[in-house]
């Protein structure tokens, strides 16, 4: 069963002993770490929420691996995603950055269930407005997994921009965050793949010339992720990206949370 009701939601979310809500579904504990994104200027301009998972054993369990795994159903991907969604949204509420960008990723399927609904009238839409935030503050990250229907991809896509949201698509590079992709949704933004990156600096620039191309072409702010180091750093700055993302910059972490605004 897809969750879909508040009080399906409120029964799997509760607050732990550092204030911070988590989330229980079946045997799985989630848990939410941000990391930092940055302007040109190194001016912190958002968060990127990050689901953390672990089992009834205390073992980790690789977000990566659920979301990708043919063992994990569609349903519990869609109801994990959802839950880390709900978490992410509850703790950036209540923290000190909550006046900055919130990117939240948004698996494909998901994404066209929004297709399929008034965004408006969504629980989603709706916790933001009892939480005092806006939906031009959230950015919704399209991660790089195939689809059934591009087309309602789209369509969702447009729905969730048509209702104030920022939409990116996520690891520019693997998967299907292709070219293709990019043209069809047309995104605010384009998140680089620290594999482009890594290409760039073996001397293999033609990925990076065409994304850079296509986010001029589109009209899309760039992101690059996974930088590392300083000479990493030095080199993306050079070729002029918007925002940069790494560990390098900053690592997860759970978010500080602002002590006047805490349950």
């Amino acid at each position: 069963m897809i969750l879909s009701d508040r009080s399906e939601f409120i029964s799997c979310i509760s607050v732990d002993a550092d204030m911070q809500f988590i989330a229980k579904y079946q045997d799985l504990t989630l848990r939410s770490v941000y990391q930092p994104i940055f302007d040109s200027s190194m001016t912190q301009i958002g968060v990127d929420a990050l689901v953390r998972i672990s089992n009834n054993k205390g073992d980790t369990v690789r977000p990566d691996h659920f979301f990708h795994s043919d063992e994990t159903s569609c349903t519990d991907k869609i109801n994990v995603e959802r839950l880390s969604r709900a978490i992410h949204i509850r703790n950036f509420a209540q923290s000190n950055v909550r006046h900055l960008n919130l990117f939240l990723n948004v698996l494909p399927n998901v994404g066209e269930l929004f297709a399929a609904e008034k965004v408006s009238d969504s629980l989603l839409a709706k916790r933001l407005h009892e939480l005092n935030l806006s939906c031009e503050q959230i950015v919704m990250e399209l991660v790089e997994l195939n689809v059934e229907s591009e087309e309602r991809l789209k369509d969702a896509a447009l729905s969730l921009a048509d209702n104030g949201f920022q939409i990116a698509v996520d690891d520019f590079g693997t998967q299907a965050s292709t070219e293709q992709r990019v043209r069809h949704i047309n995104p605010h933004i384009i998140k680089i793949d620290r594999s482009v990156m890594l290409d760039f600096e073996q001397g293999e620039t033609q990925e990076m010339t065409l994304v850079l191309d296509l986010a001029t072409q589109i009209g899309a702010k760039t992101v690059i992720e996974g930088i590392e180091t300083q000479q990493q750093l030095e080199a993306m700055q050079s070729l002029g990206f918007d925002m940069y993302q790494g560990y390098y910059l900053a690592m997860p972490k759970p978010i500080e949370l602002d002590i006047r605004l805490a349950i």
